[in-house]
């Protein structure tokens, strides 16, 4: 999925994180994480980012309940995508059937955050063409 709308559409959740000081807390975020990180740190570091991205895209305003709400969307995200890069990795998949697999995924996230978010919303988030056409930029890794 690409790195969202940001500047196109505003939701109107109160003011948004510049891309800047955005990209400022990320980086904060990770600096001075352990090696290997537990699985409690992990979960608290993507955490923090999706709020971090939530105030980015949509507003710093943007409820709690609904952040809650993306977070377990979020979390099944992530199931999904260690499920196909284990898959991807103990296997000797093709190309084709990869790309095809990983836009499900991408198709899978929209369609999820899709439940939570009005079609503004997913458009100030994941950008005008993301949220019409999932994908994921998976062609260099290949």
């Amino acid at each position: 999925m690409n790195s969202g709308g940001g500047t196109e559409h505003n939701p109107g959740y109160g003011p948004r994180l510049s891309q800047r000081d955005y990209e400022r807390r990320i980086a904060e975020l990770y600096s001075g994480i352990p090696p290997t990180p537990s699985r409690e740190e992990e979960e608290r570091l993507r955490r923090r980012e999706l709020d971090l991205t939530i105030d980015h895209r949509l507003g710093q305003d943007f409820p709690r309940e609904r952040r809650e709400a993306l977070w377990q969307i979020q979390q099944r995200v992530e199931k999904k995508r260690l499920r196909l890069t284990l898959h991807w990795l103990a296997s000797s998949i093709s190309r084709l059937w990869l790309y095809r697999r990983a836009n499900r995924v991408a198709k899978f996230v929209v369609d999820e955050y899709a439940k939570v978010l009005s079609k503004e919303e997913l458009r100030a988030y994941f950008g005008a063409e993301e949220s019409e056409q999932p994908t994921l930029p998976i062609d260099g890794a290949l």
